[in-house]
């Protein structure tokens, strides 16, 4: 069995029976309102700015003969500017035209998922990032449907919910480039213990992450109407 195999089948147990489980458990069973919707956004906006300069490091790292696998693997889709991009459109649409302080101060349970993949990169053998990635290639198939529909089911408008329905495409040629890059990276039974680990840790910290939002967001007040979001601007607290 390959390691891409062994990461699919480590991701589908986690998505079944883990803290990770249980936060799509709750986008089943709940309905989050718009301004828990902005917070989640933010949380996830945040890893993904830090992702683009994680690239940068893992640049001096990486040694020169695996620097094309890791370009492939360091490319996923969830964690990509453009990603960062749509996140941003859909907060405008929540009526968020200018971030406020408190809203570009990520929770500590955000800094830690993001000071992860620095950890796995530099600390410890680069392997371990792979698990890292795997987690956000495969996260939002079936996260993001599932938080898309419980926002629907709380009042979110359509044109904040776009970001979802366009990270949750998996493309099949992506998924090859992949698999190939984990079976090149991954050579050892200890690579593969490495990266599995980094798999479980990463999920365990995505649900620390997003049940620390979604606690901020109900203590916060709910996002202001339609009618009001029009008049927030610039250098107004949203």
């Amino acid at each position: 069995m390959n390691s891409a195999d062994v990461f699919s089948l480590e991701f589908d147990m986690l998505s079944r029976t883990s803290s990770f489980a249980r936060i799509l458990d709750r986008f089943r069973t709940t309905h989050l309102t718009p301004a828990t919707h902005r917070q989640l956004l933010l949380e996830l906006n945040h890893v993904i700015n830090v992702h683009s300069r994680l690239r940068e490091v893992a640049a001096d790292v990486v040694p020169p003969d695996d620097w094309s696998s890791w370009q492939d693997l360091l490319a996923v889709p969830a964690l990509a500017f453009e990603q960062g991009r749509s996140f941003l459109d859909d907060l405008r649409a929540l009526g968020l035209n200018a971030l406020d302080s408190v809203s570009l101060t990520p929770l500590p349970q955000t800094i830690a998922l993001a000071a992860y993949a620095h950890y796995q990169l530099v600390e410890r053998a680069t392997v371990g990032l792979v698990g890292f990635l795997w987690f956000f290639e495969r996260m939002p198939r079936v996260a993001y449907p599932l938080w898309r529909e419980s926002c629907q089911a709380g009042g979110v408008p359509e044109k904040a919910l776009r970001a979802l329905g366009e990270g949750a495409v998996s493309h099949a040629t992506r998924d090859i480039t992949v698999a190939n890059a984990c079976r090149a990276l991954v050579r050892r039974p200890r690579d593969l213990g490495l990266a599995t680990q980094s798999l479980h840790d990463t999920a365990e910290l995505f649900a620390t992450m997003i049940d620390a939002a979604l606690l901020r967001a109900e203590r916060r007040p709910d996002l202001p109407t339609e009618a009001a979001q029009s008049r927030v601007g610039i250098g107004q607290v949203a």
